[in-house]
């Protein structure tokens, strides 16, 4: 059974050599993103940012209060809805994406893949989201001691079985789907189609979501909360070529939230529930 599970989702790629080098380079590539600057690692909090004015720095005086490596006060946050201006303090060296600031800046605040400012001073850099009335602020530290305790990430053994091709079917028009975030948004998305395919003996279904010229997918298998993360995993892909999708299940990733608590992560849909388990891709260790 493992051996024509192996043959129809591999496409002869049992023991090829240079396809388990190209999962140990994706792998490579995927541990190098998550300690970039990037990465979730860096990130050491996330704050509420209430209308009316916010200040930010080391002195328990502040609204939000950073590690005392920071100066006693950076600046302050002054909120009008989604609006928000930064007002950095006197004397004090403050970047705005690299460059210094020399006064009050409104900040650019789109929830990504749109453009958000960064607010840089020292080890630090603060970003700010707002969303549907919902503005938060993210913290990141190029000190964080996730950074200093990541052990790396955990994987199941290559298996060429889980390389599996899919038939993309779709809508006639995108469809929109709401999906709620680790931090309490819903976020609205666009569904282009589904894609069907084999899996463990079974016919299997999954919903991708657009972004940009990929599709991504997140999904749940009888894995989740066991061997692998509870809260589901992700995986991308190009768009489809002739109808179809590769589905390559080694290359399955953990949300940010596995990492790092403070990370902001979609949630699965429940239609995204596979009834199977999927022994490939990344582990989780337990941390969160």
């Amino acid at each position: 059974m493992a051996m024509a599970i192996a043959i129809a989702g591999g496409r002869g790629l049992v023991g090829d050599s240079r396809y388990q080098a190209e999962i140990a380079e994706w792998r490579k590539n995927y541990e190098r993103d998550l300690r970039s600057e990037k990465g979730p690692l860096w990130l050491i909090a996330r704050h509420t940012v209430a209308e009316g004015r916010t200040e930010i720095g080391s002195d328990t005086s502040n609204s939000i209060k950073l590690p005392d490596r920071a100066p006693k006060r950076i600046g302050a946050f002054e909120r009008r809805s989604d609006k928000v201006t930064f007002v950095p303090a006197a004397g004090i060296a403050v970047n705005l994406n690299g460059k210094p600031m020399t006064g009050p800046a409104v900040l650019r605040t789109g929830v990504a893949p749109d453009p958000r400012d960064r607010i840089q001073f020292g080890d630090f850099e603060v970003i700010v989201t707002a969303l549907d009335g919902n503005c938060q602020l993210a913290v990141r530290d190029r000190q964080s001691p996730l950074l200093k305790t990541f052990r790396g990430a955990l994987w199941f053994p290559v298996n060429a079985g889980y390389r599996v091709e899919a038939a993309f079917t779709p809508y006639p028009q995108p469809k929109e789907l709401k999906i709620p975030d680790t931090s309490g948004r819903i976020r609205t998305r666009q569904v282009p189609g589904y894609v069907t395919f084999q899996l463990n003996g079974d016919t299997m279904r999954l919903e991708p979501i657009a972004t940009g010229n990929e599709l991504f997918f997140m999904f749940k298998d009888r894995t989740s909360g066991r061997e692998t993360y509870g809260a589901g995993r992700y995986l991308d892909t190009e768009m489809p070529k002739n109808g179809k999708v590769v589905l390559d299940f080694n290359k399955a990733y953990n949300p940010y939230c596995a990492l790092n608590p403070n990370s902001s992560c979609p949630i699965p849909p429940k239609q995204n529930t596979l009834l199977t388990r999927v022994e490939a891709g990344e582990k989780h260790r337990g941390e969160h």
